[in-house]
């Protein structure tokens, strides 16, 4: 099949999820305790938003060819620090994507993470980044439905404005 799906449309779709949220949390920063894995790696929102953008920094860093670090390094209860960090790592990822080059997201790397050592393409793990966000997100929107809270607009990349372009 010769259809293909940016990097640059995906990017875009988490942009505007990313905003839609960050609404959300302003408007109360309460929500980042509503449960979402009682006993679980993730018991609230706010840890699962923090595990989602700390994954985004680690992959990016072995992208990078960096040192991966192993947390955030924010407190449970910054929502301005989270959200800050959010903003910078969501800045690096752009600016790596926007001088990589189809040899380079090409090149296939070995890492380990906490489930085993893989190996894939630049290209792979950066949509795993932007797919690995969209999935958490869905979840906390469950979550926060759960919790008698409605989350902040249509989710689906259906609803999505200006993530392709007419010809």
């Amino acid at each position: 099949m010769s259809v293909a799906l940016e990097l640059a449309a995906l990017l875009a779709y988490s942009d505007q999820e990313r905003k839609k949220w960050r609404t959300w949390i302003e408007a109360d920063p309460s929500r980042l305790a509503i449960p979402f894995q009682r006993g679980g790696r993730f018991p609230t929102v706010g840890n699962l938003l923090d595990h989602m953008f700390l994954v985004e920094r680690r992959h990016l860093t072995r992208m990078k060819g960096g040192d991966v670090p192993d947390k955030t390094g924010v407190a449970t209860d910054d929502w301005q620090g989270l959200l800050a960090y959010a903003d910078t790592v969501r800045a690096d990822l752009r600016s790596y994507l926007g001088g990589l080059t189809d040899q380079t997201a090409g090149q296939w790397m070995t890492f380990t993470v906490q489930s085993g050592t893989f190996t894939m393409t630049r290209r792979k793990l950066a949509s795993h980044i932007l797919l690995h966000e969209i999935r958490h997100l869905a979840q906390i929107a469950y979550a926060a439905r759960l919790a008698g809270h409605e989350p902040p607009g249509e989710h689906d990349f259906f609803y999505a404005s200006d993530v392709e372009t007419m010809d």
